[in-house]
């Protein structure tokens, strides 16, 4: 059956459409791109550096990322396997440009929105994050502190400040926590819920309201960590109230200083000293 001039029109336009496609992903810069895109984040984050393994187009109107490393202070931070970045069109034509985000860390994801503003001779970068389902054995900036001894599922928000200074409130499900010195004569606990609000600059991460709901106890905690030059290297100052659970107590009876064991109200404790082998002691 002979086509009709529209058909042909229509058919004509898609194979262009196609041919442009395909050479677009053929011949697409990335690894121009992938410098350049690395170049202006690492730029327009004070503190962070970041690294991107490969770019790619990703319609519509946007790029994918592969391999991307956050850094800070040359100390990895965290690691996404996929990031796609998607302008706001109608904001391409201002000094201040919009972008959507969605990534994938290992079984977790991050999405948000980012703003660049161009009105400074530096353009500074600010960001809204949701993150979901995140490993914390698979955080580097976690690992660094904790080793393999921290682990549980990562959900909550973040910020990031165009002077560079990070904000969030997390919450971590199902978590393990392996203490390098044991305390009520045990070095692993188990969370149900653990729940904090984080601020991080200048090397120094503050922890507020830290709410942990455990099977052997219940903890309150907050303070700083401050990270050293060096990997692992830096020092803790925290302090906050244990509640232990009865059962536990039993258990625990003969480990336990005689007034401890008759105390009915929280337990107050300090964490101080070198990350890699911190001091723990009741008040």
């Amino acid at each position: 059956m002979p086509l009709t001039p529209t058909t042909r029109r229509v058919l004509v336009a898609v194979y262009i459409v196609a041919a442009a496609l395909v050479f677009l992903y053929i011949g697409f810069p990335s690894e121009a791109l992938r410098a350049h895109v690395a170049s202006r984040l690492s730029a327009s984050l004070p503190g962070l550096s970041v690294a991107v393994a490969d770019v790619r187009p990703s319609l519509p109107a946007g790029i994918s990322l592969r391999g991307v490393r956050v850094s800070y202070a040359e100390k990895p931070l965290a690691e996404l396997d996929r990031l796609r970045v998607q302008p706001e069109l109608m904001s391409m034509l201002q000094h201040r440009t919009f972008y959507e985000f969605d990534g994938a860390a290992g079984p977790g994801g991050i999405s948000g929105r980012a703003e660049i503003d161009s009105t400074a001779p530096q353009a500074k970068t600010s960001l809204n994050a949701r993150i979901s389902g995140v490993l914390l054995e698979q955080v580097p900036g976690l690992q660094e502190i904790y080793g393999s001894r921290l682990s549980g599922r990562l959900d909550g928000t973040l910020s990031v400040s165009n002077a560079g200074a990070m904000t969030g409130k997390l919450t971590v499900a199902d978590a393990t926590l392996e203490l390098a010195l044991p305390v009520f004569d045990q070095k692993s606990f188990t969370f149900r819920t653990a729940d904090a609000d984080l601020a991080f600059q200048n090397r120094t991460l503050l922890l507020r309201n830290g709410r942990l709901k455990g099977n052997e106890l219940d903890a309150e905690i907050s303070g700083t960590i401050v990270l050293g030059q060096n990997p692992g290297a830096g020092t803790l100052s925290l302090s906050g109230r244990l509640t232990p659970h009865p059962a536990f107590m039993a258990q625990a009876a003969g480990s336990l200083p005689a007034n401890l064991l008759r105390r009915r109200a929280a337990i107050p404790f300090r964490v101080t000293g070198p990350l890699g082998a911190p001091g723990f002691s009741f008040n």
